[in-house]
């Protein structure tokens, strides 16, 4: 019996062993397993992390770009408006010269003019009582003679002087409009450096 205990005592000898031994690899696979899982998921959440934080960068980015453009904007468009106040504040102000003033800015110009023989001048409503016949007399030049006309041209200021069917335009808010659109840039320039 003793030989039957020491061979049963050697089979569950051996099989403990084997089990052992089967349990250290699987332990050991069941690790690595593990280990490499873990590896695997870690991995995934950093590039999750990476993904995730280029999205947030590209989105904080367009978004920067997005207020960047709109402030640029809202800057051009405060500007274009600021200028157009300029502009109408010219207007008002050329339609608010004195007689002297208002006489002036006419002899130069008439002064530039290159017709001959008789033309009518028209005075802008904002420009009536500031020249008369006598002063039309007064600063004929040889090749021009000037008519005043009676009626005024409604709204604004300045006058048109008008020959054979052809105009040319001296009312004060089409003075201004060449001048904006001939050196609007020019002055923008020199407002908002």
């Amino acid at each position: 019996m003793d030989a039957i205990e020491k061979i049963v005592d050697q089979i569950l000898e051996k099989g403990t062993t084997e089990v052992a031994d089967i349990k250290r690899v699987e332990y050991k696979r069941i690790d690595e397993a593990y280990a490499e899982e873990e590896e695997a998921l870690l991995l995934q959440e950093q590039k999750l992390i990476e993904k995730n934080s280029d999205q947030s960068n590209k989105a904080f980015k367009q978004k920067q770009n997005r207020q960047q453009l709109e402030i640029k904007q809202a800057t051009l468009n405060q500007k274009q408006e600021y200028l157009e106040q300029l502009f109408l504040e010219a207007i008002k102000r050329m339609d608010n010269w004195n007689e002297d003033e208002f006489q002036l800015f006419t002899k130069q110009i008439l002064d530039q003019l290159t017709l001959n023989g008789q033309a009518q001048l028209q005075l802008g409503e904002y420009s009536k009582g500031k020249l008369t016949e006598q002063w039309l007399k007064n600063h004929r030049s040889n090749e021009l003679d000037l008519v005043l006309l009676p009626d005024f041209i409604p709204g604004v200021g300045g006058f048109i002087v008008a020959q054979n069917g052809i105009e040319y335009n001296f009312l004060f808010p089409s003075l201004v409009q060449e001048i904006k659109r001939a050196e609007s840039f020019s002055i923008a320039e020199m407002l908002f450096k």
